[in-house]
């Protein structure tokens, strides 16, 4: 009896520690929104007009002024903000996806979108080290965060649309809107000679704002009391 009274509270307290873990890892993602801050507070020192449609994420990141990759005007003094922002999601991204490994179900599809998002992660840090205008095939290989945020979505998705249904549905539908985001830029470009920026949003957002909804649903939740905070995960995404 005393063997198994020792095991249950060991298990007990590793079942503590582990939703702990979770839950920093959620209030981690959460504060991806500094992604959407950084990108606020650089656009309104711009020297230049901005547009959503046209140019880049990346030109607020731009040390220099000139012409951004999509070829519209940018002239962004506070380029650090913006770099230093994409530097801090990357690392968040990574971090959060480390502490909340147990949260997902075990499965081969799992670890295939958790290494697509980890590499997201890294490419994201990437593109804030390497600005646009100061080492282009480096801030292009990073770009391939992209594609691989959007590729991480859609596999997690699939891995727990039965053991987490709103997660899952929720990364699907995100998934579907970067992937139609990616190919309707050269289509729009091709079609309009504009759309550029608008398209890469579409494609970029999904992943940032899926995490942050998760991180927000992880960071108060109590699976012991049954709290269960996806009223609150889905406010966050409506206000991002």
């Amino acid at each position: 009896m005393r063997h198994v009274s020792t095991s249950s509270i060991a298990r007990a307290s590793s079942e503590r520690g582990s939703d702990r873990q979770i839950r920093i890892g959620g209030a981690i993602w959460a504060l991806l929104a500094i992604y959407f801050i950084a990108q606020a507070i650089a656009q309104a020192a711009l020297t230049t007009p901005y547009s959503l449609i046209d140019n880049r994420v990346s030109d607020l990141g731009n040390t220099a002024c000139g012409r951004g990759f999509g070829g519209a005007a940018i002239c962004s003094p506070l380029h650090t903000v913006m770099n230093i922002g994409l530097v801090v999601t990357g690392i968040l991204i990574l971090l959060g996806l480390l502490l909340t490994r147990r949260a997902w179900p075990k499965r081969r599809l799992t670890t295939w979108g958790a290494v697509f998002l980890g590499v997201t992660g890294v490419g994201t840090v990437l593109v804030g080290l390497s600005p646009e205008n100061v080492n282009v095939p480096l801030h292009l290989l990073g770009a391939l965060n992209i594609p691989c945020g959007n590729v991480g979505l859609l596999l997690l998705g699939l891995a727990n649309r039965r053991v987490n249904p709103w997660q899952g549905r929720l990364a699907l539908v995100l998934s579907v809107i970067g992937v139609l985001g990616m190919l309707s830029g050269p289509v729009l470009i091709r079609l309009f000679g504009q759309g550029g920026g608008l398209s890469e949003r579409l494609a970029l957002y999904p992943p940032i704002v899926w995490m942050i909804m998760i991180g927000v649903a992880f960071a108060c939740s109590r699976p012991a009391s049954g709290r269960d905070c996806s009223a609150a995960a889905l406010a966050a995404g409506q206000a991002v």
